[in-house]
């Protein structure tokens, strides 16, 4: 009797343990895809010449029913990801990222790479052998601007990948928000 109750209390604990880590990614994927928002509203009144300037970009994470449509090659200025999603949500992937300086931009392989749901984590290994946590998320970016939240002139919806850069370098802090829209 005591070995049944401790087999179903440990099967309990699996199930249970398996159930908070999926919670904790749902979360986390959350949360990145809202650090990825951003609005900005500008109006300045100089006498009789009133001037306003509105922009916010909003994510939603993109989830896809078959893993492999997140396959391709995601660019911005500065930065290439070119990815392969294997069935079992394993990731391939190399590209270039910009320097902050404007310097060169350097190659690097994924490694260790996984998707789970929309979040892809791994490793970055630079051409220097340099490595670098990766954590990414593949959303529907909306972008719309005019010149005041009730004003909007333009607005347009783009699927890509959204990820935090920041420095790693000890004299320097920066963070920066980048999108790669998918070619």
């Amino acid at each position: 009797m005591f070995k049944l109750g401790l087999l179903a209390v440990l099967v309990l604990a699996i199930g249970i343990g398996g159930n908070l880590k999926a919670q904790d990614i749902t979360q986390h994927t959350k949360e990145l895809v809202a650090s990825l928002d951003k609005t900005k509203y500008k109006k300045k009144d100089k006498g009789v010449v009133q001037l306003e300037f509105f922009f916010e970009v909003k994510n939603e994470a993109a989830l896809k029913s078959d893993q492999s449509q997140y396959t391709g090659a995601y660019e911005a200025d500065g930065y290439l990801l070119t990815l392969t999603v294997l069935a079992d949500g394993s990731v391939k992937g190399s590209g270039y990222d910009s320097q902050k300086d404007g310097g060169k931009p350097v190659n690097f392989e994924l490694k260790n790479a996984k998707l789970n749901g929309a979040l892809i984590t791994g490793t970055k290994v630079f051409d220097n052998g340099r490595e670098q946590a990766f954590e990414a998320v593949f959303v529907n970016r909306t972008t719309r601007s005019g010149t005041n939240p009730n004003t909007v002139n333009d607005q347009k919806t783009e699927f890509g990948l959204g990820f935090i850069q920041t420095s790693n370098a000890p004299d320097s802090n920066w963070t920066n928000r980048v999108f790669l829209e998918r070619r």
